[in-house]
Formats: structure tokens, C-alpha cells, sequence
């Protein structure tokens, strides 16, 4: 069965009023948060180039969480790329970025690391998609030895998606899809699904309205639940599901414990 994580810092209260980010004031306490909540893990988020995750001391604390509360890192998010498209980062950034995410990557037993391409760093004209590919392409290689995968977050259309992707270059590439995200920019998550069945390696779950809409309770907004339940079967490679929902300041853990019970009726009972 496909496992249920949830998005770090949806489980503390915000930082610096940022809507999502590294919680650095209550990133051990999440562990056992999740784990009374019933989450199977959390996906860690990087928001920048000082995150613990990168400290090869504090890399054993966190291997210690895993195994006190029993809640898996499943995945890492690597949203400090999110300000510049990926060709825009240097080569010695990136080899950093990996060089430290692999001394704890098999310890935790790491299955993904997603790469934003979407909003600020999204792609926009030919010549940017020809130098992200050519980034990513990169990136592949290097990490080509790696048993966990790697993916993109992105806000292409499916078509555009599709040819992106089937360059033989990055074949071993992925997908992080955002139901959220999609229903916002109005794309229909079937043609996603029907598009790149094999390639979506994991969900991002939260609900936005049409037009570039904001997040709102999950079944409040133009998400496409009723074709998820059906249509995520014919994903064959999803490794996880992850929470990304809806919070508010004062009630997030609240807002977390509702958002997991509608997608537990919808996904995991009969």
C-alpha cells in the first residue's frame, strides 16, 4: 500500500508568517506529531542552503528520530531552488546539494528528491526549457549510482509535460504532481494520468480554487477527488502520497487532522 506523508511545517506554526518553510523551531517535535496524527512520514522541505539536513552531525540526530517515532523522510523538497530557474544554479551548488542529501540518503532509506520547476523558476520560453533540460540531464547523471529518485514539481500543461519528458535524456525522470496546483491553472489531472502514468512517482494532496486560486479545505475547492479515487490506480509507480493542505496560523494542526481524515475516506477505506 502507498503510504501517507505529510509536508514538513504543516505541523507547527508558522515562520517569519511564510505560508510554507523549514520549521526550525519545531522540526524534531514534527516526528511525533506525525506519528500521533498516523502519518507514515514526512517530506522534508529545504528552504535553504543552512538546512540541518546538510550538517553531518545532525544528520545522525535525524536518523535517531526516524527510528524513535517510527515516521519515515520518504522524501526531500528542494525548494531553496525555487527563486532562479535550475540553469541559473551552478554546477558546485547542485554536486553540494547532493554531496550532503547522499551521506544520509540510504540510512533513512530516501525513495525521492523533487526539483521545483514551477512559478519563479518555471520554464517560459524554448531557450530556458533547452538549458533546464540540459541542468537536469546533469543532474541525473551524477546522481545516476543513487537508489532513490528524482523528480519534478512543475506547472506545465500535461501536453508540454509529456514532451518535455520524453527526451531519452531524462528518461529516469519524474513526477511530483500537485492536485492543488492543477485545478488552480485549470489543467485536468486525467490528462495527466493518462499522459505520464508510468512517470508521476508521487502526489502532493491539497485543494486550490480555478484561477490561480487560493488553497482551501480539501472538497472546497475545483480539485478532481471524485476522478482520483478511480484514476490513481492506473499509476504505476507512485511511491507516496503527501499532505500539502490547506492551515491556518492558529489551527494547523487541527486543519492537518481534517485534511487527513477526508483523504483517508477517499483513498484508503472501501
Amino acid at each position: 500500500m502507498v503510504k501517507l506523508s505529510v509536508v514538513q511545517g504543516r505541523l507547527s506554526s508558522e515562520v517569519a508568517g511564510k505560508y510554507q518553510h523549514f520549521p526550525i523551531h519545531n522540526w524534531r517535535n514534527e516526528f511525533y506529531e506525525a506519528k500521533k496524527l498516523g502519518f507514515d512520514g514526512i517530506e522534508w522541505i529545504v528552504s535553504d542552503f543552512s538546512n540541518p539536513i546538510f550538517d553531518p552531525i545532525i544528520q545522525k540526530e535525524i536518523i535517531n528520530l526516524v527510528n524513535d517515532s517510527g515516521v519515515q523522510i520518504p522524501s526531500i523538497s528542494l525548494d531553496l531552488l525555487m527563486p532562479k530557474t535550475l540553469d541559473r544554479f551552478s554546477r558546485d551548488e547542485f554536486y553540494w546539494i547532493f554531496d550532503n542529501i547522499n551521506l544520509i540518503a540510504k540510512k533513512i532509506k530516501l525513495k525521492r528528491v523533487s526539483i521545483p520547476v514551477e512559478e519563479t523558476c518555471g520554464i517560459r520560453d524554448p531557450n530556458t526549457a533547452m538549458a533546464v533540460k540540459n541542468k537536469l540531464s546533469e543532474i541525473l547523471k551524477y546522481n545516476s549510482k543513487n537508489t532513490y529518485l528524482l523528480a519534478i514539481e512543475t506547472d506545465m500543461a500535461p501536453v508540454a509535460l509529456h514532451s518535455f519528458l520524453s527526451d531519452k535524456s531524462l528518461k529516469n525522470l519524474g513526477v511530483l504532481m500537485d492536485l492543488g496546483n492543477a485545478a488552480a491553472y485549470g489543467y485536468k489531472i486525467a490528462d495527466y494520468f493518462d499522459l505520464l502514468p508510468e512517470k508521476i512517482y508521487s502526489l502532493h494532496i491539497k485543494d486550490r480554487l480555478l484561477g490561480i486560486g487560493p488553497s482551501v479545505p480539501l472538497g472546497e475547492g475545483s480539485g478532481e477527488f471524485n476522478y482520483l479515487k478511480s484514476g490513481i490506480k492506473g499509476l504505476t509507480n507512485l511511491q507516496d502520497i503527501t499532505l500539502q493542505t490547506y492551515r491556518t496560523s492558529e489551527k494547523y494542526l487541527k486543519d492537518l487532522e481534517l485534511a487527513k481524515e477526508f483523504i483517508h475516506r477517499l483513498l484508503f477505506t472501501n
